[in-house]
């Protein structure tokens, strides 16, 4: 009998799971031994793995292709700036390898300084494969682009025919693509093997029919499986319905507190707003953004499970954004954990700093626009001062939407600012990945974590507001750290007085009944000096603080109190990247 109960729960486990595997050519097998790996194309004919040291980068290409094969860093997707290595075996058997660079829409120009170097070079059965090298950085100024720890823009394209002669490459056509990675990342690529004593749970969507709209949001309540003690999160990954992963945008699964003793596990359509039950679970527990890849815990940290402190509902929140409006789009996608009995030597949390969203506001036509939110010294003297040896933050998401182009977490401790906890000046909306830290980053009493977004409006022609669809705006970092606390969110809002400032006439508007809070400025005719100075507003401005817990708790004292922004007396010297493509 305990047999078949054994049998029957596994197959509860893998019949989601199942459902939800993607259906995948096979991973070439590299020369050498690399970190990471990635098909670069949808059409999988293009795999790449990379490692890297403190100065230097190697990759390895196969392509199913019996002419040429390149690769380039580009500054924004596309030739020109871009920074192009290229090479195929010939007729004879020889090998050709090139450095090259693109200044426009036309074939690359050879660069009188060779920086990548080939390693290897063969075509068998059909198939093209390169290994190659490259510094970091060249200290090319004029053609190369440094390879940094920010997102990447790498390019690809690859032909059947091999060039008439290595002066004269034939155009591409429609086999190229671009796709950004993280080429520096200090993430695990893979899962790890499962331990032996491993429990796999599985939420996953029921089917969901995705209405045509950008903005479409699935809450889905689920009951967490009965455990006999405390288990350990120890990694976890998102398995996304075949086809769909243009759609899915990012997952987010909150604790629901036990103030109900049961949950609706019926769904809903939360775009809008969620139910009374969905609007309880505030606790984040996982995120998963649209690129990311597994997230691995370090050896010493677990996400506790089972314990009374942990929920018995948890609700998974699925941001859909429907580009194409489809009408036929079903979706089983959801979030598979890896837990265990064996318990690590930390508990785990995670941590949602920022800017709250409700006064994002982002005039038009600007090349770089900041926001800013900040989880204020207030807060963390209050959460840790139990905790005076503070916390280790091991890893951050960034997360914004489809105007963001740069990302900083900083970290400010009695006026002087530390290494930033995570930067990335190329900011990719479609590559919103774990990003793991060299070094953990301790958080004492009293410091301030500022996360600021620069947003690029060029293309708009009204103002862009905060909110969860694609085309408004957000700018949060979430911190895993230990050991876990009460604490879930740590932002703030701009001040609305400070607002006002610089558009004095909406408050009359403001106080119509009938009116969005929003709409005056929404409805503004925004000069170029209103958005200078609503952007002095933004870096310097009054804010109103949330530092907070499970909604089981009372928040914190500060929350809602509104607060200066931090004095900055001693700002972190900016370290310039010889050569690096500009965002």
């Amino acid at each position: 009998m305990d047999r078949l109960k054994a049998l029957l729960l596994l197959l509860q486990l893998l019949v989601p799971l199942i459902a939800g595997l993607k259906s995948t050519t096979p991973v070439p097998k590299p020369r050498g031994e690399y970190t990471h790996g990635t098909w670069l194309d949808k059409a999988e004919k293009y795999y790449l793995f990379w490692r890297f040291d403190q100065k230097s980068i190697t990759f390895e290409s196969h392509v199913r292709a019996r002419g040429y094969v390149a690769i380039g860093l580009s500054p924004k997707g596309g030739m020109e700036g871009s920074d192009i290595a290229i090479g195929w075996v010939d007729s004879k058997g020889e090998s050709v390898f090139q450095d090259r660079y693109s200044v426009a829409q036309e074939m690359p120009r050879l660069d009188e300084s060779q920086d990548w170097h080939l390693l290897f070079a063969e075509e068998k059965d059909g198939v093209t494969v390169l290994q190659y090298t490259r510094k970091l950085d060249t200290g090319d100024c004029h053609r190369d682009n440094v390879i940094t720890e920010d997102t990447m823009r790498v390019i690809w394209a690859y032909s059947d025919v091999d060039p008439v002669s290595p002066n004269k490459i034939a155009y591409h056509h429609s086999l190229r693509g671009v796709k950004s990675l993280v080429l520096l990342s200090s993430a695990e690529a893979q899962p790890r093997p499962y331990p032996d004593d491993a429990i796999l749970w599985n939420f996953f969507n029921p089917n969901v029919t995705v209405l045509p709209q950008r903005k479409f949001y699935w809450c889905q309540h689920f009951r967490v499986p009965i455990t006999n003690g405390k288990l350990h999160i120890t990694q976890y990954s998102t398995i996304v319905t075949p086809r769909n992963e243009p759609y899915v945008h990012h997952m987010g699964l909150y604790a629901c507190p036990k103030v109900l003793s049961r949950y609706s596990l019926e769904g809903h359509d939360c775009s809008e707003e969620r139910t009374k039950e969905g609007n309880e679970c505030l606790h984040v527990m996982t995120v998963w953004t649209i690129g990311s890849g597994p997230t691995v815990f370090p050896e010493h940290v677990g996400i506790p499970m089972g314990t009374d402190a942990d929920p018995l509902y948890v609700m998974m929140e699925t941001h859909y954004d429907n580009y194409d409006l489809r009408s036929d789009l079903v979706d089983q996608s959801g979030i598979q954990m890896v837990l265990t009995p064996t318990l690590r030597k930390y508990d785990g949390g995670l941590l949602r700093t920022g800017e709250l969203g409700m006064t994002i506001l982002v005039p038009p036509h600007a090349a770089m626009f900041p926001v800013i939110g900040v989880c204020h010294a207030d807060c963390t003297s209050e959460v840790l001062r139990s905790h005076p040896e503070g916390v280790r933050v091991f890893s951050a998401v960034p997360h914004a939407h489809l105007m963001a182009r740069t990302m900083t977490t900083r970290h400010i401790r009695d006026g002087v600012e530390l290494e930033n906890i995570m930067r990335d000046d190329h900011y990719d909306f479609n590559l919103q990945e774990v990003r793991m830290l060299k070094e953990e980053r301790v958080v004492l009493p009293g410091d301030d974590i500022i996360v600021e977004c620069g947003y690029n409006s060029l293309d708009r022609t009204n103002i862009s507001v905060g909110g969860r669809a694609s085309t408004e705006e957000m700018c949060q970092s979430y911190l895993f750290y230990y050991p876990r606390l009460n604490w879930s969110y740590c932002e703030s809002s701009l001040s609305v007085p400070h607002m006002l400032m610089v558009f004095p006439e909406a408050l009359s508007r403001m106080r119509d009944p009938n009116l969005e809070w929003m709409q005056p400025f929404k409805e503004a005719n925004w000069t170029d000096t209103m958005t200078e100075q609503l952007a002095t507003v933004s870096r310097m401005g009054e804010r109103i603080i949330r530092c907070g817990t499970t909604v089981e708790e009372a928040p914190y004292s500060v929350q809602w109190q509104p607060r200066l922004f931090p004095m900055v007396t001693k700002p972190l010297q900016s370290k310039t990247k010889h050569c690096s493509i500009q965002p």
